[in-house]
């Protein structure tokens, strides 16, 4: 009899520690890749060496129809705030260095909100809301720490940013080591973060936006050396920051579980906008490039990892969720109350992913900017693009040679045969009559005129892209047509007329743009060569 209590009393005790645990709010890795292609990670593209990222996605919730803005400053607003950036001025583009522009006062952010949930929050990597005054820098703005640079791109040794230093541990200058790789950098503060921290005491929220892979093309050489066999060097630089980047998210994870996080923490892994196709990265199969309208420059690589706190894991969710809904997901995730959250565009999503219902999301807006007269909208599955959607507007593959110039289309490379043993053996011959023509007078000559000409062709298409005309209005199904290639428009005027009236309505509330002139009074100079707050 008393073992048959004591056997109740058991399970009674570890249900009631179950219910404990699920109660405890999680600790939070969001993590945003810079400038990160849709083809550019290992689960979408097996020339990819990405393993950590690879084995978190597929373990996870990977989101197929996660979206974002066309550049960097606009998303990570959404991120961090909830808000549409066409609300507070901060639209379709990236803040220079010397502009006055910053992430708005009046809109609360994501770790402030975490903080008053007991919340330690600390953010590594790239800022680039505003730091013209010390209020807009993210120490004012919910980080109990900070270690990364305000700007949008430095170099990744030096942390120059043409004339300025640009580098910091809190509001403090700092100077990593030399010749140390910034994603290294990033990785060794995000360990000892999780090293110092205890994890039983109260929740952590890591922001880590990483530098990678925005320009410069910089990576050591060891991961360059991973892609040897990518002829276009562009391409194989950015192929070995991305496999760095996954090293670093590797060696993040190794210190998560030496230090006992891993049965109470939730990763989040996105990027702020496409890939930079003009630069080295891959879309494909989506069309356009980072700054773009198209899918190519909006729709984000986005997995959701959870070793305990997932419903359902290791499939493909394809409902919307878009940038602004990260702030009420991962609210709600820790315990708090989205629907309380009145001035938030965002929706919670925390259901969709946690347990595969359905997205809460309908509509979204991808971008809207009154000045230039151009935006884009999402209703269900279809997507009204109005004016122009970019100055990179095809399927861009990657050079089969040197010099970076992305003029082939998604069909180039095809196999011309159907079984792969002659596709092989045609590669050997191909490549056997290259190197034999090496040998004959005058082939280094006649290269190097191909060379030039292949270069004055790749610089009429850029300025053909770049004025290519379109009509005012573009309409896709983008279930059926995820690659934009079949402008619709035509066919359905009354959806093109609905659509377009739901983003005139949003026109009437978007704001005009913040101030793009720049201030003399930001140059480093006046810092000791340094980008610093202090003049707005």
């Amino acid at each position: 009899m008393g073992r048959r209590y004591g056997q109740t009393f058991l399970i009674l005790w570890m249900l009631y520690c179950s219910i404990c645990d699920g109660k405890k709010a999680p600790h939070i890795l969001f993590i945003v890749a810079d400038d990160l292609g849709w083809n550019d990670v290992g689960y979408q593209n097996p020339a990819m060496i990405t393993p950590n990222i690879d084995k978190m996605a597929r373990k996870g919730v990977i989101m197929n129809s996660s979206y974002v803005h066309p550049i960097c400053t606009p998303s990570r607003n959404s991120f961090l705030t909830g808000v549409y950036p066409f609300r507070v001025g901060l639209q379709n583009y990236g803040i220079d260095p010397m502009q006055p522009r910053h992430m708005s006062l009046n809109t609360p952010t994501l770790p402030e909100k975490l903080k008053n949930l007991g919340y330690s929050t600390h953010m590594l990597g790239k800022w680039h809301l505003g730091y013209c005054n010390e209020r807009y820098t993210p120490n004012s703005r919910g980080f109990d720490t900070f270690m990364g640079f305000y700007n949008g791109g430095q170099d990744y040794y030096t942390h120059m940013r043409k004339r300025g230093f640009d580098f910091r541990n809190n509001s403090q200058i700092y100077r990593p080591p030399p010749r140390q790789y910034s994603t290294k950098t990033y990785a060794k503060r995000a360990i000892e973060i999780i090293k110092h921290h205890k994890p039983k005491s109260n929740p952590l929220f890591m922001y880590l936006a990483f530098q990678s892979v925005h320009t410069p093309l910089q990576v050591p050489k060891r991961y360059e050396k991973m892609y040897k066999k990518v002829k276009n060097k562009e391409r194989r630089i950015y192929s070995g920051m991305v496999s760095a980047m996954d090293d670093a998210i590797g060696a993040i994870m190794t210190a998560f579980r030496k230090y006992k996080y891993m049965n109470n923490l939730l990763v989040v892994f996105t990027t702020d906008n496409g890939g930079a196709a003009h630069i080295g990265a891959n879309n494909l199969p989506l069309r356009g490039s980072k700054t773009t309208l198209w899918e190519g420059g909006t729709r984000a690589v986005t997995f959701v990892y959870s070793k305990t706190l997932l419903k359902k894991r290791a499939y493909v969710q394809n409902g919307l969720m878009h940038a602004i809904d990260w702030y009420p997901t991962l609210l709600a995730a820790a315990g708090g109350r989205p629907k309380h959250e009145r001035h938030i565009d965002g929706v919670n999503q925390w259901p969709l992913i946690r347990a595969g219902r359905r997205s809460r999301r309908k509509d979204f807006v991808y971008d809207i900017d009154k000045e230039l007269g151009r935006g884009a909208i999402r209703v269900g599955d279809y997507k009204l693009i109005y004016g122009k959607p970019g100055d990179y507007n095809d399927w861009y593959s990657v050079p089969k040679g040197d010099g970076y110039c992305p003029i082939y289309d998604a069909r180039d490379g095809d196999e011309i045969f159907l079984y792969d043993s002659l596709n092989h053996l045609a590669r050997r011959v191909q490549h056997m009559v290259g190197w034999f023509a090496t040998y004959i007078p005058g082939y280094k000559l006649w290269r190097r005129l191909q060379r030039q000409k292949h270069n004055r062709l790749c610089k009429m298409h850029k300025k053909r892209d770049k004025e290519t005309r379109f009509p005012m209005y573009l309409l896709y199904n983008i279930k059926d047509d995820p690659g934009e290639r079949r402008n619709i428009a035509g066919y359905k005027p009354m959806m093109v007329y609905k659509m377009k009236a739901r983003m005139d309505r949003y026109m009437r509330f978007a704001m005009d743009r913040q101030s793009k002139t720049k201030i003399k009074k930001a140059d480093p100079k006046y810092y000791n060569n340094t980008w610093s707050p202090g003049w707005c």
